[in-house]
Parts: structure tokens; sequence; C-alpha cells
């Protein structure tokens, strides 16, 4: 067997076990609620198969197109070095003018309802 073709098998178990640690553990802790019941129920069973599928499924994709994977993730890596962040000054002040519009545009609307409220009701009284 090949060296990439064994890492490939190793992995796949890696991802079947893990999948049934993380989806058999919760179905056995909540079947332990239940003394009266022997066994895991359809419910849990269904959902360790799912789990486990949907996790084999997605290492399986992982291996399958681990260049596109990883030239995405060097693209993505290379552009987040290009942001440029603000000064923690300059970020105070922007979140401050933020907020004071914030305000400013709540007090408007609260005035706005308050107002056309009392009017409609003013208008409804006249007749």
């Amino acid at each position: 067997m090949k060296k990439g073709t064994m890492k490939k098998w190793i992995a796949l178990l890696c991802t079947v076990l893990l999948s049934i640690s993380l989806f058999a553990i919760p179905a056995f802790a909540e079947e332990a609620t239940d003394a009266a019941k022997k066994g895991l129920s359809t419910g849990a069973i269904v959902g360790i198969i799912v789990g486990a599928v949907v996790l084999v499924v997605a290492v399986v994709l992982c291996i399958k197109f681990r260049e596109k994977i990883s030239k995405f993730l060097r693209v993505y890596k290379s552009e987040v070095k290009k942001i440029v962040w603000l000064p923690w000054d300059q970020t105070k002040k922007n979140t401050w003018v933020v907020l004071v519009v914030l305000f400013v545009c709540a007090a408007v609307i609260c005035l706005l309802d308050f107002g056309l409220g009392h009017g409609i009701l003013a208008f409804i009284n006249l007749f």
C-alpha cells in the first residue's frame, strides 16, 4: 500500500472513531437517565450513523480537494495580512460617533411615533 493511501485510511479511521465518540457519548448519556430502557434508542442510532456519514464525507472531500483547500487558505492568509486596521484612538472616536448617531435616530423615531400617535388619536376624537 502506498504511503499516501495509508494516510488516507488512517484519517478515515480516525474520523469514524471521532464521530462515534462525538455522537455516541451524548446518546449514551441520554439513555443512562432512563433506567427502564436497555440499549440505544432508534433515534440515537440514527443520529450516530448520520453524524458518522457526514463526518466521513467531510474528511473524504477534504482529502480529495486538499490542493484547492490549501490554496484557498494560503490566499485567505495573504489577504488577511493586507488588512490595515485603524489605530485604537480612531476606533474609539468612530464608536462614539456611531453611538451618538444611533441615539439621535432612536430619539427622532420615538418623537415621530409619539407625535403621530397622538395626532391620529386627536383626529379620531374630532369625529
